[in-house]
């Protein structure tokens, strides 16, 4: 698809999810998302089925993101890859549940949910991350209640779904992978904008990539681009730390985002991790 094509579709989504969703009336949407469903168009027409929900605030800060995610998912089911999905910056857990409707759209009826945050926003940037104004101390908070209580409203199934609460340097732990059994990577969305928040991620996530796992970086841009700070220093860092891992640059997302699907032992080096 050519990027005209892309920013045409990416404009209508957002006109949809934030200006024409939140107005229509809930019959309507659910005999159009019967619809949908009959003509088995869910999973290339998922956004249309999302609820109108504006007034309950439970909107996402970028459909390009949610778009990333099904994208990720929907590679997975076409590969077979069995996993889980992991999301790391929660927020009010829009996209988060649009995961779990995704892979339900795709048949991925297995896969499980794991939800990463501290719930009180970020923390104190230190070091490298002290770089600009970009990121502050408590951006995108959101209590933990205020997330379940949506995630509930909107159909959650919890029997899938895992919300594991703190701050990456004490929360992200091997007694944690143990505790939960956690599965290979099917997809993961790095959504924690600082270098030291993603650096821990990536290390926890060392001993659950597999072949074929997909990882998107929402924040991949960030701090202008540079190599030397955020989510793209991590990467780089990881993967210099971690040579049997090759990543595949897959596609871009919202002028932000960086997709990549991960190799095992190829004897390829890694390629740029993309210009910018």
């Amino acid at each position: 698809m050519t990027a005209p094509l892309r920013t045409l579709r990416e404009s209508i989504r957002e006109e949809w999810a934030w200006r024409i969703r939140p107005h229509v009336p809930r019959v309507a949407h659910r005999a159009m998302s019967a619809a949908l469903r009959r003509l088995h168009l869910e999973r290339r027409l998922l956004h249309w089925l999302i609820p109108p929900s504006r007034k309950s605030g439970f909107t996402n800060l970028s459909w390009a993101t949610a778009e990333a995610v099904h994208a990720g998912l929907r590679r997975a089911a076409e590969s077979r890859l069995e996993g889980d999905y992991y999301e790391f910056g929660v927020y009010r857990g829009f996209t988060f549940w649009l995961a779990q409707q995704a892979a339900n759209a795709d048949g991925l009826a297995g896969m499980r949910f794991f939800g990463f945050d501290s719930f009180r926003g970020l923390p104190p940037p230190r070091g490298l991350d002290v770089r600009g104004a970009e990121f502050k101390e408590s951006d995108f908070a959101c209590d933990r209640a205020t997330v379940e209580r949506l995630l509930s409203r909107f159909g959650t199934d919890w029997s899938r779904t895992h919300l594991i609460e703190g701050f990456y340097d004490t929360s992200l732990t091997p007694a944690l992978r143990a505790k939960y059994a956690m599965r290979p990577v099917a997809v993961a969305l790095v959504d924690c904008d600082l270098y030291s928040s993603a650096a821990q991620v990536l290390a926890f996530l060392a001993e659950l990539l597999q072949e074929g796992s997909v990882l998107l970086f929402d924040d991949w841009n960030c701090f202008e681009a540079s190599d030397e700070h955020g989510e793209r220093r991590a990467m780089r860092e990881f993967l210099d730390s971690h040579p049997h891992f090759t990543a595949e640059p897959l596609f871009e997302f919202g002028g932000q985002g960086q997709a990549f699907v991960m190799h095992l032992d190829r004897a390829a080096p890694n390629p740029p991790l993309g210009p910018r």
